[in-house]
């Protein structure tokens, strides 16, 4: 039998030296009790108490402390368990009291949150060693754009596929391995695009590991506005592509795969409802273009690479939606398309504010006045864009007269911008460039010329 009347044996609370700073607790929360409760109980007790939350323990804290304290030091108590518990929620709403005690004015979290996100200036990553709040608050703008390279993508596919708890992924909302040559492989990619899924709106694939894997995974990413496949050089059936991109609502940018090959499915096919720019290019047919649907939403199209297109296609597509048409690019090569198969694109798009030819595909007869037919308003075409291969022969297709005539009678009259490719071959000290130049400035336009 012990003795009952001996006083029982106070455990002291668990505390460690940190260097410099003396000795601190190891709880993961510490209260501000008053004294006459730490005498009483220990800051032990006291803290499993507040941490907690429990109102039980409390109210016998009150109970016991009656007996040798006023109220006053339980009200201070509870008080100061209220905020140090409040100190925890950045987002709780603050009393009239509370704000009198303040004293001076604190900008709340969410305006803080609000300067982070749109600030001009570059983002500093010590911004997340301020306080936790802010560790918070930083970490959705530190991968929101992820700077990718063959140097750190291994650690960013470690970060977002092998820490499963913070989740990561969810904050990437740009995706761009452009520049990933060999580093990744298709597992690594297909599980970047699950767990990207949520927030993902732009991605551009890597030029390699793009193959079925990541094209099952891409289904997933239903927030995509942004997808640019062009790089892609391994082969990429069309069907899969439709089947992975039917479900995409918001969608505004799609650029075809150089190296895509069977166009089946494209009739049961429904293009998204916001497409805006559309650039074709790979294994696409004259069946694919003529017999589809295009929307009436895409201002903006491109064609690259298009081995097996001819001119009946393009001008196919042009009778569609040639008439929204904003902006028209045709890039080398294009081996279907005769030498003049161009010259009949203002006839079919006479809204166009850039246009981008390929010397090869078009004569001087594309600025004619056949071809330039006058309008019931000023033709907006603002850039013209004249490219070439550099073969032999193409130096005499199309002349600087060709230009000065259609300006001087007034054919074109918003043009600002001809930027001419060094491979046309024109000399830019003949008379002929200076005439032309001496007139365009009369306009208000320059030109450029291009390497």
């Amino acid at each position: 039998m012990g003795n009952k009347c001996r006083p029982k044996k106070v455990k002291a609370p668990y505390r460690k030296y940190v260097a410099g700073q003396g000795h601190s607790r190891t709880y993961g929360f510490t209260p501000t009790t008053s004294p006459a409760v730490e005498e009483i109980y220990g800051e032990e007790c006291i803290t499993e108490f507040a941490r907690d939350n429990d109102v039980e323990g409390i109210d016998k804290v009150q109970e016991h402390c009656s007996n040798r304290k006023s109220t006053d030091s339980i009200v201070h108590f509870k008080a100061r368990q209220n905020e140090s518990m409040g100190s925890l929620d950045p987002f709780r709403k603050t009393s009239d009291e509370e704000k009198e005690n303040l004293g001076d004015m604190r900008l709340p979290w969410e305006i803080q949150a609000l300067i982070l996100k749109f600030s001009d200036e570059p983002f500093d990553p010590s911004y997340l060693l301020v306080c936790k709040v802010w560790y918070l608050l930083c970490l959705p703008l530190i991968y929101r754009h992820p700077a990718l390279n063959c140097r750190n993508f291994n650690s960013f596919v470690d970060a977002v596929i092998s820490n499963r708890k913070k989740k990561i992924g969810g904050y990437v909302e740009e995706l761009n391995l452009a520049s990933i040559m060999q580093s990744g492989r298709n597992s690594f990619v297909s599980r970047l695009l699950r767990r990207c899924s949520p927030s993902l709106q732009k991605f551009t694939a890597p030029q390699t590991s793009f193959g079925y894997a990541p094209l099952i995974s891409l289904k997933s990413c239903l927030q995509l506005k942004y997808l640019d496949l062009g790089l892609v050089s391994e082969t990429v059936k069309l069907e899969q592509l439709f089947a992975a991109i039917k479900n995409f609502k918001h969608l505004t940018h799609l650029a075809f795969p150089r190296s895509s090959i069977n166009c089946d499915g494209f009739r049961e096919f429904q293009w998204p409802e916001n497409l805006q720019y559309l650039k074709l290019s790979g294994g696409i047919t004259n069946e694919f273009v003529r017999e589809t649907q295009w929307p009436r939403s895409i201002t903006t199209l491109e064609f690259s690479y298009c081995p097996k297109v001819d001119e009946h296609a393009v001008y196919r597509v042009l009778s569609q939606i040639g008439d929204n048409l904003q902006h028209l690019y045709f890039h080398y090569p294009m081996p279907s398309l005769h030498e003049n198969a161009l010259d009949y694109v203002f006839r079919y798009s006479s809204r166009l504010i850039s246009i981008q030819l390929m010397v090869d595909y078009c004569s001087r007869w594309v600025f004619s006045e056949h071809m330039l037919a006058s309008l019931v308003y000023p033709r907006p075409l603002r850039t013209i864009y004249l490219e070439c291969s550099g073969s032999l022969g193409l130096a005499s297709k199309i002349h600087p007269d060709d230009f000065t005539i259609a300006i001087m009678e007034s054919r074109l009259p918003c043009l600002k911008n001809i930027s001419v490719s060094s491979k046309l071959g024109w000399d830019m000290n003949s008379d002929d460039v200076s005439d032309l130049v001496s007139v365009f400035e009369d306009q208000g336009g320059s030109l450029y010329l291009s390497y």
